[in-house]
């Protein structure tokens, strides 16, 4: 995996992070229920950064705009399940949630064989 590639994935799956928690921390977390806007003035920034730095990587590595959307939204089908799974006991393994995994997966190796 080339560098620009490997870190614009480290900041994706930070933003991604970030972004999943500022959403979706109200609902197993009451602090963060009781300071929604807190959550998202703190959180804003920084996940915005990981994704402007991400995408200024990740287009060094794929020279187009496109790969690297897909790239970022394939990346989360690796990054949100586990997130659901352990802070909200949600399970990963439906028939669903693995066809759309494989899909993702496949969309990463296109990304990254044919760019």
């Amino acid at each position: 995996m080339n560098n620009n590639l490997a870190i614009a994935t480290v900041l994706f799956i930070i933003g991604q992070g970030i972004t999943w928690f500022s959403s979706y921390s109200q609902f197993f977390w009451e602090w963060a229920k009781e300071h929604t806007f807190l959550i998202a003035v703190t959180t804003a920034i920084p996940s915005a950064l990981c994704f402007i730095y991400g995408l200024k990587y990740a287009y060094r590595y794929f020279q187009n705009g496109w790969a690297p959307r897909f790239y970022i939204f394939s990346l989360s089908f690796l990054v949100m399940p586990f997130l659901f799974w352990y802070f909200m006991g949600e399970r990963f393994f439906t028939t669903k949630n693995i066809l759309s995994f494989v899909l993702a997966s496949g969309i990463i190796y296109i990304q990254m064989r044919y760019k």
